[in-house]
């Protein structure tokens, strides 16, 4: 790589580096730029550290005279020019470009380019997420992990264990054991499951009366949820082998997380007779590589059922970074109160001032799909043996693990 190229795409790295509002922290270096498509247009796959981190950007390379069109109007996505073996090309960012996204998704997946529309449906800091229709999703990570990502492999897992309720990992696009992204299946007529749920809440405070007598009665499908996030257990039961631990010890640790943040939780009414309780029920249970952080928005509806659109943390808990194991009822807790959040939150849409005293049809809403939601998981056949056969120390520890969710930042 001559001199000049390389202050070229150290350049091209500043720019995209602007357009994403990140500082530099420290020097640039180029690490890698892996030409995946030469001639016009064409693709330049681009790893620079950047300080500490090691930032991964695909530069789009079109002729001087080109037009680009972006996938949001109004989004400036030019990131300069590069010189290479095909001339002067203007360069820009690939993953904000309709036309090159395209060629982007047919050249990680390795099949021949096929025409069709381009949806950005997320793009952080975590990752860039482009819905390409019936070509799949191609989600590309702008910051690399030391070695492959925790999510991945735990899509990767899931669908290896014959779990058909996850978007199954058709490429996944690696660089030295560092994930650079990854194409899944594409999932047809998908809703967000945050979405249902708040569309359910909104019906039923617009008319009140019994839950199940509204509109948009949530549930069958909490049911049916719950069904699912049974088999996701038992498909990563399958995985990564269960171990077993003193349920004693996550009482301690759910309730070091709430003495550490709120202690007064502790004090409330019940709280105190609920832990001994379940200290008193002196056992051991199995636990699992969980999914970490299983709530609403990390779950879509399709035609062919609920699904995991998510996988991150995968299975990495709060405070640590590497994956970790768990009783599954974490997974169930933490869904649990996301319902309890939406129920909040629709619930402030609708009166933002409490008004309206809508605090007991929330309350009717929760119960209502909480009962459903867990019917559905301990219906589901062989999760008695992930979660032990005493249904009353399920209820009880799934309790005291929603109460320290409760502290945790949303």
């Amino acid at each position: 790589m001559t001199a000049a190229r390389y202050q070229a795409l150290r350049t091209l790295v500043e720019a995209w580096l602007g357009q994403r509002k990140v500082a530099p922290a420290g020097q640039i270096t180029v690490l890698r730029a892996e030409v995946l498509r030469a001639q016009r247009p064409g693709l330049v796959d681009i790893v620079a550290q950047v300080g500490q981190r090691q930032a991964h950007l695909v530069a789009g390379l079109r002729g001087v005279t080109d037009e680009p069109h972006f996938l949001c109007s109004g989004e400036e996505a030019t990131l300069g020019l590069l010189d290479d073996d095909h001339g002067l090309a203007v360069c820009t960012d690939a993953l904000r470009d309709a036309q090159l996204a395209p060629l982007l998704l047919a050249s990680v997946r390795g099949v021949a380019t096929r025409p069709g529309p381009v949806a950005v449906v997320r793009d952080d800091e975590d990752a860039t997420v482009l819905d390409c229709g019936d070509r799949g999703d191609l989600i590309v990570f702008p910051w690399l992990a030391p070695r492959g990502r925790a999510d991945v492999d735990l899509m990767v897992a899931l669908d290896e264990a014959g779990f058909n309720h996850v978007a199954a990992p058709l490429v996944r696009w690696v660089w030295e054991g560092r994930d650079l992204g990854v194409v899944q299946e594409p999932l047809a007529d998908r809703s967000g499951g945050w979405a249902l749920a708040i569309t359910s809440l909104r019906d039923f405070y617009a008319t009140g009366g019994a839950p199940e007598a509204a509109g948009g009665d949530f549930g069958a499908e909490a049911r049916a949820l719950g069904t699912m996030t049974a088999r996701m257990h038992l498909a990563l039961d399958r995985a990564f082998l269960r171990q077993h631990e003193l349920v004693v010890d996550w009482v301690d640790d759910a309730e070091a997380v709430i003495e550490a943040t709120d202690a007064t939780l502790l004090d409330a009414p019940g709280v105190a007779e609920l832990v001994k309780w379940i200290r008193e029920a002196d056992g051991r249970l199995p636990v699992i590589r969980t999914h970490g952080d299983f709530h609403l928005g990390r779950t879509a509806r399709t035609d062919q059922g609920w699904v995991v659109s998510d996988c991150a943390p995968g299975g990495v808990l709060t405070g640590a970074s590497e994956p970790g194991r768990r009783t599954p009822l974490g997974d169930v807790a933490d869904l649990l109160w996301s319902m309890h959040q939406a129920s909040r939150v629709a619930a402030a849409e609708r009166d933002p001032a409490g008004r309206l005293g809508l605090a007991a049809l929330g309350q009717a809403w929760e119960a209502r799909n909480r009962r459903a939601f867990v019917s559905g998981y301990l219906g589901t056949p062989g999760i008695g043996g992930l979660v032990g056969p005493d249904r009353d120390l399920v209820r009880r520890l799934v309790s005291f693990l929603e109460l320290a969710r409760s502290v945790r930042e949303a």
